[in-house]
């Protein structure tokens, strides 16, 4: 029996950030210093597109979600869709360390946005990045931070059940998580799971790039062990003591403070759905299906001593 999924590498990954709403154009020669100054290997392609554009289309529909958005003037979805000229800036280049595409197209967009005072938006994650955003940044892949460039959405399923979804794994030449079958109470601790799945997989490929440049195919384990250390570095948190059983989490001290996310580890199981260009995250072999769900969302929020 297989114990490992073989995944096609792709020969260039690419990323794609929005000056949105512009006030003004771009003059032609600061587009043309703009590519002049990108390091090389990576290639600048700058689009404009409309409210039209599929991906816009589906930004558009979560600013208008004050759920989905909450504190995002309903307005914004209004102006991104009564305007054209929206710029969109992609950056491609070789897959593996570093991810030279990432920096190149965050820092050419900002320029972008300053020079034309549009707003900043990630289309791939579907929202909106404030003024002076900036991706955070590591320097080895052990430690690479993947919140800025891989979201984590929740949907529910036409049976009422929940489930979670990646976005924006393709950033690093992977396929974007899948798992379903969720109740309301699991979705907290599987944020905090698929996150850590997600970072795990990514700094896999980023510190795999030679062997993969060889024979075309990267190898990932059916089964994967993700720990709460995991779900801390893609999440740039901070791991942390196990609590007490029954105690609380503590509070958040500031705007950018997270709490400690505390010691646990759970495993899962990975199917590449072909069809839906998708890993599917399942359970481990001879493991009761429901659960694990339950144990999983335990141990990754409250630790290895959850009941």
């Amino acid at each position: 029996m297989a114990t490992r999924i073989p995944l096609p590498v792709p020969a260039s990954v690419s990323a794609t950030l929005v000056a949105a709403a512009p006030e003004r154009p771009l003059p032609v020669e600061v587009a043309a210093r703009l590519r002049d100054g990108l390091p090389g290997g990576v290639d600048l392609r700058m689009t404009e597109i409309d409210g039209r554009d599929p991906a816009l289309a589906e930004t558009i529909s979560q600013l208008r979600c004050p759920h989905c958005t909450p504190g995002v003037d309903p307005l914004v979805a209004v102006l991104l869709e009564g305007t054209d000229g929206h710029l969109a800036v992609t950056c491609t280049a070789p897959p593996g360390w570093p991810p030279a595409h990432l920096d190149a197209c965050a820092a050419t967009v900002e320029r972008v946005a300053e020079m034309t005072g549009g707003m900043l938006l990630d289309t791939e994650r579907a929202v909106l990045l404030p003024p002076a955003w900036r991706p955070r940044t590591s320097p080895s892949p052990e430690h690479f931070p993947i919140r800025d460039w891989v979201g984590v959405d929740v949907r529910v399923d036409d049976d009422g059940r929940y489930g979670v979804d990646t976005t924006g794994m393709s950033r690093f030449g992977l396929p974007d998580l899948r798992a379903a079958g969720l109740q309301e109470h699991h979705i907290h601790g599987w944020l905090h799971l698929t996150y850590g799945l997600a970072g795990v997989l990514v700094r896999r490929v980023l510190k795999d790039a030679g062997v993969r440049r060889r024979d075309g195919v990267h190898m990932v384990p059916m089964e994967i062990s993700v720990s709460t250390t995991d779900t801390a570095i893609a999440m740039a948190s901070q791991p942390g003591p196990a609590r007490p059983p029954g105690s609380r989490p503590a509070g958040l001290a500031g705007s950018e403070v997270r709490p400690a996310i505390p010691p646990g580890r759970a495993t899962v199981r990975l199917r590449h759905d072909t069809s839906a260009g998708r890993l599917l995250v399942l359970p481990p072999a001879n493991h009761a299906e429901a659960r694990w769900r339950d144990r999983t969302a335990l141990v990754m929020c409250q630790g290895d001593d959850a009941p």
